[in-house]
């Protein structure tokens, strides 16, 4: 059941893949809640289905060839999956706000800020009613004038950090340094004034520097605007530094959900600990780290019952036929694992 502080809830989402070698079941049974204010990460290893779970969110999973099969998506208790494509459009645009990975790919080298900026502007204001044969998406609303959105876009670029943003708004992504540019991206995000702000991997194509810029922005942004963030990133140290609470995913499924310092000090699920040991410290000699044994699997035939258990030290006949239902160790710390099967 939904509760009302639920912001965002996924309850058994399943999504397939139809490609040449068969059907990949990229998602299988994936659970997840935010509460608003929540600042959530979601780590894994590359291909174990963090970004596929990140864009069904907003309705950007190409179909054909990708099925959602099962499951629901709910925002603020609504099914975003019994959503219109047009009602989808303006739920993008209103609600939720986007930071991708690589700024480079993802502004146009043609067009200034000002004109992209505007754009995103005048998108995430649109109107509610369509107008046919004009433009793909909504129309702005007669009030919101472009010199309106100019003044917005420059008002956004200083709340992202961007200094004399009424001059640097003519220049073009290429006179912007990397985290300028990222820094376009959030603003560009932030437009709508969004009730969720999705961020797959910010900070990876950015220097160390810069990536402690943008997560500082971003944690300054969650407080000044009362936003909730899903940071999705491979690096633990991102998670430890800004977030408040974690999902571990492992092979399309959540395998372990906790606040974040009881995951890092009492992690559960053999994977997250394997993940935490693998993690180089001051602490450890060359030689120490250790790693995880095995491969992820073929998500076309992936392995029946924990998707883990060929890699685990600990399996058990029941995680080779059983999917492992969720087990609460403490408030909050719900664990996917049969070896806590019968903790009380």
């Amino acid at each position: 059941m939904t509760r009302m502080s639920d912001l965002l809830r996924i309850e058994n989402l399943h999504l397939e893949f139809r490609t040449f070698d068969g059907v990949a079941k990229v998602l299988a049974g994936v659970n997840l809640t935010m509460r608003r204010g929540d600042v959530l990460g979601l780590v894994g290893e590359t291909g174990c289905g963090k970004s596929m779970t990140a864009l069904a969110i907003p309705g950007l999973i190409p179909m054909p060839p990708g099925v959602i099969t099962e499951g629901r998506i709910l925002f603020e208790g609504e099914n975003l999956l019994d959503k219109s494509r047009d009602e989808m459009q303006r739920f993008r645009a209103r609600k939720l706000g986007m930071i991708f990975q690589d700024p480079t790919t993802n502004l146009s080298p043609v067009y200034t800020i000002r004109e992209q900026l505007i754009d995103a502007v005048l998108y995430q204001r649109m109107d509610a009613k369509r107008v046919p044969g004009r433009w793909k998406g909504w129309l702005p609303s007669a009030r919101q004038t472009r010199l309106d959105a100019e003044r917005r876009a420059v008002e956004l670029m200083a709340l992202v950090g961007i200094p004399d943003g009424d001059k640097r708004i003519a220049e073009y992504p290429h006179q912007f340094s990397g985290g300028m540019r990222q820094r376009v991206l959030i603003a560009m995000a932030l437009a709508g004034e969004p009730d969720l702000l999705i961020a797959d991997e910010p900070t990876t194509a950015l220097d160390v520097t810069i990536q402690a810029q943008i997560l500082r922005l971003i944690a300054s942004l969650v407080k000044q605007l009362g936003l909730s963030v899903l940071l999705i990133t491979h690096n633990l140290g991102v998670v430890a530094q800004t977030c408040q609470r974690v999902a571990v995913m492992y092979a399309g499924r959540v395998i372990e959900n906790a606040p974040v310092r009881e995951l890092f000090r009492y992690p559960q699920h053999p994977y997250t600990q394997g993940l935490l040991r693998a993690v180089p410290t001051t602490r450890v000699r060359r030689g120490e780290l250790e790693g995880i044994p095995g491969t992820i699997p073929n998500l076309v035939t992936p392995p029946s019952g924990c998707r883990f258990h060929p890699r685990c030290a600990h399996v058990m006949d029941v995680c080779r036929t059983v999917v492992p239902p969720g087990f609460i160790r403490e408030a909050d710390h719900v664990i996917y694992c049969h070896l806590y099967a019968e903790t009380p």
